[in-house]
């Protein structure tokens, strides 16, 4: 490790407010509190504004797992299986699909359905179905066979088997619910003061909770048909509801998932509740300019001497100034999933004074003594210091690392910023009013140059489709991160780890050219980007990076594997190079918009791909092994 300095930044004004946390969460509608004290949540999305997605949430509200492909645009309800998988209702596209952890589609069912809202994985290994605008509830086997059927129902929610063998149903457009026998006989039925009711559940004491939308309540009723228990207040067009192990019951209502107890006293919430961010405001003096930088540190209310937190300082893009933080709610977002945020207002921009500096030497050296304000914070983990960045910004952040050995900095995570002065100068119709052939000007201001010089790792998130017309296929994206892989791994820099999205989509430590690029980010996925956000953030914060980058055995130079022709037409064949291939080893086939359209196990060197079955356009191939994650892409004609 490099030395550190012991610079201290001037701090001259402290400023405590409390904020909320503007976790975003949509419409959510199923829930389900998993066995080991997470929060399965669906937030729905709609038709017209499709952001739909499954997202896990610990007891703190921290993110710890997403299905965020562009796949599913709207959706009910999603189910963890006993293996560990997850099982969601694709309403859009009439479909119900298994995912794995990793978020590859492992079982689908995909005709015969209209309006899917609930599924449950039966312990026979069948599935129940809800077929909505079918108005039935089935049962299919792994086959997709429907081996039972109820179907005197309208506009069914929520069907499920109870522990007698029957099944339990909200028949919702009739007002009520009902329980239903093997052989389709109604043995039990409610249907008093219910409101297009939406959930029901058979709870260990024979009664049954409902959550009643329209009438924006939710009742606990006994066999003879009593309310026991109800909650009204605070409960907005209930989705489901459902008793937990501990007595309580959890509500999708509104924008928010609640917990309440038997006093019906709110006891946890998601989003967080108001009180778990606290905001600072600093003024921080520029050592090299002595000017004073506005600076906002957004952190968990529980974070102190005792329970430090990782820390990361986000910097906005092109010449924006650190406050649209504030304004788009990212800095209270990733704060109130357990970090610290620092943001600020470089030299010259928002509430800052000094001029412009585009990024150069004395804009690095403001951040830098940003950043040690906040490594100097008593509830920052110190160990855990990283830097966010979008766009240009990337160039502050690159610059100060290479020239500044303090604070630590363990990692830097970096949005779709540009490698050189050809995206960002106005001669490219950038932002930067400086002609490109300004050596001096822009020596200051190339992340390309400086990236190689830096120790931490380099995370690198970008989409598909690139900012910049004048350098085409992310041509930039490859120039970053192959600069500043380590030369061990065929790059020219020194980073302890490098990578391009997440281990689902691109190996670690892998170089690139922009005819064997990494997998980008669908462009219909960027709607999700603060669940990546908060995963990626979460994975470099808990990541140890020592002695990454000299453990070479888990890596295996590229190509593993060749695919002749290509382009191809009819067909194509795939051949592995020695050692790529074990007991593992899965051929996976994306299409341009990142959707997995095929899979197929591998198991001799060479086979023929079906490229006959796949419309005509261009495929990255994936192939996973126990010790690597090789791409390449494929045009199929036809």
């Amino acid at each position: 490790m490099r030395s550190r300095s012991s610079f201290v930044a001037s701090v001259v004004l402290f400023l405590p407010v409390a904020l909320f946390a503007s976790v975003p969460c949509t419409l959510p509608s199923g829930i389900e509190r998993l066995p080991n004290g997470n929060t399965l949540i669906t937030e729905s999305g709609s038709m017209s504004q499709p952001n739909a997605r499954v997202i896990e949430v610990d007891s703190t509200g921290r993110l710890v797992w997403a299905y965020v492909r562009s796949d599913i645009q709207w959706a009910h309800t999603a189910r963890r299986t006993a293996d560990g998988n997850t099982l969601i209702t694709a309403t859009d596209s009439n479909r119900v699909l298994e995912v794995n952890a990793r978020g590859d589609v492992v079982w689908e069912m995909r005709s015969g359905l209209d309006y899917p809202n609930e599924a449950y994985r039966l312990a026979n290994g069948n599935t129940l179905i809800t077929d909505r605008d079918h108005d039935r509830v089935i049962e299919v086997d792994s086959g997709r066979n429907v081996v039972w059927s109820y179907t005197n129902l309208s506009g069914p929610h929520n069907g499920n088997r109870i522990a007698n063998g029957n099944t339990l149903v909200s028949n919702s457009d009739q007002n009520k619910v009902v329980e239903v026998d093997s052989a389709g006989t109604v043995v039990w039925q409610y249907g008093t003061g219910l409101s297009w009711p939406r959930c029901v559940q058979r709870l260990p004491n024979g009664r049954t909770l409902i959550a009643s939308s329209s009438n924006n309540r939710v009742i606990e009723v006994d066999s003879a048909g009593t309310v026991v228990w109800s909650i009204t207040s605070g409960v907005s067009m209930p989705y489901m509801a459902t008793r937990l192990a501990n007595g309580h019951t959890m509500i999708s209502t509104g924008a928010r998932v609640i917990e309440v107890d038997s006093a019906k006293s709110v006891v946890w919430q998601y989003p967080p509740a108001a009180s778990a961010v606290v905001v600072e405001t600093l003024w921080v003096t520029n050592p090299t300019s002595g000017c004073s930088l506005y600076v906002h540190i957004h952190r968990p209310a529980s974070a102190g001497p005792e329970n430090k937190v990782p820390a990361v300082v986000l910097i906005p893009k092109e010449s924006y100034a650190g406050t649209v933080m504030d304004q788009n709610g990212l800095a209270n977002q990733i704060a109130s999933d357990g970090f610290a945020v620092l943001h600020f207002d470089a030299e010259g921009r928002g509430r800052s004074s000094g001029t412009e500096d585009y990024n150069g030497y004395v804009h690095q050296d403001g951040l830098q003594a940003c950043a040690l304000a906040l490594a100097a914070k008593p509830y920052v983990d110190t160990e855990n210091l990283g830097i966010y960045t979008r766009g240009y910004g990337n160039v502050m952040a690159t610059g100060m690392l290479a020239r500044h050995d303090s604070p630590h900095i363990k990692f830097l995570m970096d949005f779709e910023g540009p490698s050189d002065r050809y995206q960002v100068s106005t001669d490219s119709g950038g932002h930067v009013p400086v002609p490109v052939d300004s050596e001096a000007f822009w020596v200051e201001r190339e992340a390309g140059r400086f990236v190689k010089s830096m120790h931490g790792a380099y995370l690198r998130l970008q989409t598909a489709t690139d900012s910049s017309n004048r350098i085409p296929d992310n041509h930039h994206a490859i120039a970053l991160v192959d600069s500043a892989t380590s030369t061990e791994y065929g790059g020219s820099g020194v980073a302890a780890w490098t990578r391009v999205n997440d281990s689902v989509m691109n190996p670690e430590n892998q170089t690139y050219t922009v005819s064997d690029p990494p997998l980008w980010i669908p462009e219909a996925e960027e709607r999700h980007l603060i669940c990546r956000e908060l995963l990626y953030l979460h994975e470099l914060a808990d990541r140890d990076f020592t002695g990454v980058a000299t453990n070479s055995s888990l890596i295996v130079h590229r190509p593993s594997f060749s695919v002749f022709p290509n382009p191809c037409r009819s067909s194509a064949v795939l051949h592995l190079t020695a050692g790529s291939l074990d007991h593992s080893t899965t051929l996976r086939v994306f299409d341009a918009s990142g959707r997995l359209v095929l899979t197929q196990p591998v198991r001799t060197p060479s086979f023929n791909l079906p490229v006959s079955r796949l419309p005509a356009g261009v495929y990255i191939l994936r192939l996973d092994s126990q010790t690597n994650v090789t791409t390449a892409r494929i045009v199929v004609e036809h």
